[in-house]
């Protein structure tokens, strides 16, 4: 009896174990969907992006159109430079090397507004080309809210927000 109860105990951590360690991504009651948010989304990323990004991302954050202005060319877009009312917005830059079998398209802000959550779109892991494409994805977000975050997920990576 006692080798049962460790087959079933070591069973249900093994069962845990693999829940945990599995691509699952949190719910939208769990996140606070930012998709309308998102001004900008683009295969753009600045020409010196390894000299300046932290591991393999580039997070920058503009509070004014001075500062926009320069970030947006910094990023090296090409599209006219969208409006912005920073009196109630701030904005927030992704850059990235995405894998064309799975771009990033989701971003969404935890539940406590502390950390933005970047996801894949496909499934990850194995199933991902080795191939890197630059993506560069540009957010509004009302300045009460970017005050609370702190870092920019990217699975198991956080990239810290400079504030």
């Amino acid at each position: 009896m006692t080798t049962l109860k460790s087959l079933l105990a070591l069973g249900l951590l093994s069962l845990i174990m693999l829940l945990g360690c599995s691509n699952h991504t949190q719910s939208d009651s769990e996140n606070n969907q930012i998709h309308e948010d998102i001004i900008a989304n683009d295969k753009t990323l600045p020409d010196h992006f390894h000299e300046i990004a932290f591991e393999r991302y580039l997070i920058r954050k503009a509070v004014n159109e001075s500062e926009f202005e320069q970030t947006w060319n910094l990023y090296e877009f090409d599209k006219k430079i969208p409006k912005v009312d920073f009196k109630e917005k701030e904005v927030i830059f992704i850059g990235l090397h995405e894998s064309s079998s799975c771009p990033y398209n989701n971003v969404d802000l935890s539940s406590d507004n502390k950390t933005m959550i970047v996801q894949l779109s496909g499934k990850g892991g194995e199933s991902c080309t080795a191939d890197a494409s630059p993506r560069t994805f540009v957010i509004q977000i009302d300045q009460g809210i970017t005050a609370q975050i702190e870092n920019v997920s990217f699975g198991e990576t956080k990239v810290p927000l400079k504030k």
